[in-house]
């Protein structure tokens, strides 16, 4: 347990490498025959679960060297852990070989949903689930060219596996989406770092194209910074007394880049200066926030509209309910103890701003890491101390979250 202490944070930070990117290029990477050099690989729980998958299907790893090569099974077993990425990614390029391998994973992903490959995949290959659970499962190939047909509703990382796997079958693909797309900035990431390596997807009209039997080649790049996890410090600094952050491309395709949209809409200070994000303290006012593109933001959006003038209402806040933990639920129930007035109606929610939150609580975060980074922020306002219940979650996505906090002014005692 963590107890944080109303403080201010002021000063200068480099963003953690992005989470997203990190996937994306390890898993191109080790589909490319030969060595790409990956540098600023984010180190966390979630990508040291899907480097050890990789290396269970043939690749090699060392540090930022990656020597890919053709789909085989080496291990029988791919431990997913907690990471929802590294299991929907891994499942069709897992079905590229025609061995049996099973997924097994930890915390709340046995009960995420898979229904999207269950439906596409059950009734024309092995794709076995033992329990009432998602996993354990068994899946096994070889994957088949042929037309795929999608709700644009889903999580985008279902169409992110099939983008990478289909490219490296016979004959030729296409993915069709039947309703509007969301989370598209995550499925433009995985189409630019397909592109960097060599694969030719087109996407027009809801239809991804993609010619069968092509090869994924070695690269050498950086991984840029997260903007995701960047954008608990935007808020940190916009509540508190101001912060810059480097490592940030201002020309990025991740989808939550939208953080710095919103917040200037709620009257938020902060621009690119010589390439860094400037982020003044700033009286901020509530608007409505659509976050189905950009779900991940929703709980630090949460904590903003709590400190900012007027009502902010959160729509299309669906896919938070399917994440570590129920995501509306649990800020929700938080932002509730620390005295913030919010109604919900479905996957709607209002949030009442005020000045000032209550602090004396002890605060859940449900094992999620975006839960706790959340809460550790909303403290910095409050009246008195808050306490975390478990702060070591932030290893899945910020392992250096708290040393950062601190190092910004941030103040904190480990308590028993």
């Amino acid at each position: 347990m963590l107890e944080i202490i109303p403080s201010k944070l002021n000063g200068k930070i480099s963003i953690v490498s992005s989470k997203s990117l990190s996937h994306r290029y390890v898993i191109a990477a080790a589909l490319a025959e030969g060595e790409s050099i990956i540098s600023n690989i984010l180190d966390s729980d979630d990508l040291v679960a899907t480097k050890e998958a990789l290396i269970g299907l043939g690749a090699t790893i060392d540090g930022e060297k990656i020597i890919g090569t053709k789909i085989k099974r080496i291990n029988k077993v791919i431990d997913a852990n907690e990471s929802g990425s590294t299991l929907r990614f891994l499942i069709p390029i897992a079905m590229l070989q025609d061995e049996v391998i099973e997924f097994k994973g930890k915390g709340k992903l046995p009960t995420r949903p898979l229904n999207v490959y269950k439906d596409m995949f059950h009734h024309k290959y092995y794709f076995v689930q033992r329990t009432k659970n998602e996993l354990p499962l068994e899946v096994k190939g070889p994957l088949q060219s042929g037309v795929y047909m999608l709700h644009g509703n889903i999580s985008s990382q279902f169409i992110t596996g099939l983008l990478y796997a289909l490219p490296l079958v016979n004959g030729d693909s296409k993915i069709i989406v039947t309703t509007e797309l969301e989370s598209k900035g995550y499925v433009d990431l995985t189409l630019d770092v397909l592109k960097q390596f060599g694969i030719e997807i087109e996407y027009k009209q809801n239809v991804f194209y993609i010619k069968g039997n092509q090869k994924y080649l070695p690269l050498k790049t950086s991984v840029e910074g997260d903007y995701s996890g960047a954008a608990f410090f935007i808020v940190a600094g916009l509540i508190s007394n101001g912060l810059i952050l480097n490592g940030l491309r201002e020309e990025s395709l991740q989808g939550d880049k939208e953080i710095i949209n919103f917040a200037k809409q709620m009257g938020g200070k902060l621009n690119f200066v010589d390439g860094k994000l400037v982020v003044e303290k700033s009286d901020t006012k509530g608007i409505t926030i659509d976050i189905g593109q950009t779900p991940d933001l929703g709980p630090i959006l949460m904590v903003l509209g709590s400190l900012s003038e007027g009502v902010t209402t959160i729509t299309n806040a669906s896919r938070l309910r399917i994440k570590e933990s129920d995501r509306l639920d649990a800020m929700v129930k938080n932002l509730t103890k620390l005295g913030v007035k919010i109604e919900v109606d479905g996957d709607t929610a209002k949030i009442y701003g005020q000045k000032e939150l209550k602090g004396g609580v002890t605060v859940e975060t449900f094992g999620d890491h975006r839960i706790a980074m959340s809460m550790a922020v909303a403290a910095l306002r409050c009246d008195s101390p808050i306490t975390l219940d478990d702060e070591k979650v932030v290893s899945k996505s910020y392992p250096t979250f708290f040393e950062e906090f601190v190092r910004l002014g941030g103040i904190t005692k480990w308590k028993i």
